[in-house]
């Protein structure tokens, strides 16, 4: 693949020249590993906006007068993680492609927290296993990239209540050769079906 990178936040699709390039999460879709399909365009749109309005905190732009009263509790959440953890953001938001194995993402933070520096992958909605996933490809992009090691990875996850949990991500090595197995699927069911 030759060409620039980009990423086209219109529908979410990222491209190198011409070549449109799989997400992280559209290969674990494509996998049968992670299913949005129960998920309501609602809570899909609510995450994008607590991810914007997260990152507005991490700017110290947000207007919280303005802030929409479905989004507070998210937001606050988010602002008690930032009071009690302190993390010192290094990247965020930055989108970003795989130059040997041609899958993108967008990791959404990567921070000094206690001295490590930690991947932190923010979440509105439920657990789920194959996040897990997504985060070692993530901490891989990031590596490739920016030249940056992750030693941690955590998924926080802001609920509705205003309150958060941060869950480790253990074992991030393993985690990468499932995604990666998954991106090898994916590409001979493409290629061959």
């Amino acid at each position: 693949m030759t060409g620039t990178f980009r990423f086209n936040e219109a529908d979410h699709s990222y491209w190198i020249g011409e070549q449109r390039i799989p997400s992280v999460t559209g290969i674990l879709q494509d996998a049968g590993l992670l299913n949005y399909h129960g998920s309501s365009d609602y809570h899909m749109e609510r995450g994008a906006f607590v991810h914007r309005a997260t990152e507005m905190i991490d700017k110290g732009t947000l207007d919280w007068d303005s802030l929409d009263v479905t989004l507070r509790p998210y937001c606050e959440a988010y602002q008690r993680f930032i009071d009690d953890v302190k993390p010192e953001i290094i990247l965020s938001e930055k989108p970003m492609y795989h130059p040997n194995y041609f899958y993108a993402g967008i990791p959404d933070r990567v921070a000094k927290v206690n001295g490590l520096t930690t991947l932190i992958d923010i979440k509105s909605g439920s657990p789920h296993p194959a996040t897990d996933l997504q985060i070692a490809a993530y901490a891989e992009l990031i590596g490739i990239n920016e030249n940056v090691y992750v030693s941690k990875a955590s998924i926080l996850y802001l609920r509705d209540d205003g309150t958060y949990r941060l869950d480790e991500v253990k074992d991030l090595k393993r985690n990468l050769q499932i995604f990666l197995a998954a991106l090898t699927v994916v590409r001979w069911r493409e290629e061959n079906l």
